[in-house]
């Protein structure tokens, strides 16, 4: 292929995931959060499996909050894979705006460890519950 088919193939795959990023986001925060809250605690179930799912639901904003400031911080830089590495791989770095990207990703993966701890608490909290 040549340079200008490329071109196009990487701007229609970029469109293609800043759309998927931003519906998973609208997504999350319009129809997951708020369904999972209210299945949760609608049900009346145990006041502990509740609590788990609020957290779950708090640590899954978190999530989408943390990835939408990082694609935000990421795209601002204009840097590509090679240099996402490089960002990521490396100590903290100095620059405010590196830096700035540097705590988004850190937040993000705190984040998924978060929603992680949650869905391993759900079942135990069921069981715990006796049901």
């Amino acid at each position: 292929m040549d340079k200008q088919s490329v071109g196009k193939v990487q701007y229609g795959l970029g469109v293609i995931v800043k759309a998927t990023t931003g519906l998973t986001i609208l997504s999350g925060f319009l129809v997951v959060i708020p369904l999972t809250l209210w299945f949760a605690w609608a049900r009346h179930s145990a006041m502990a499996n509740s609590i788990a799912v609020s957290l779950f639901c708090l640590s899954f904003a978190w999530v989408l909050t943390s990835l939408l400031q990082l694609n935000r911080s990421l795209r601002k830089l204009g840097v590509g894979p090679e240099g996402r590495t490089r960002l990521f791989s490396g100590p903290r770095p100095n620059n405010t705006d590196e830096l700035r990207a540097w705590r988004w990703g850190w937040q993000f993966l705190y984040a998924v460890l978060a929603v992680l701890l949650c869905m391993i608490a759900i079942p135990v909290a069921s069981w715990l519950a006796g049901q």
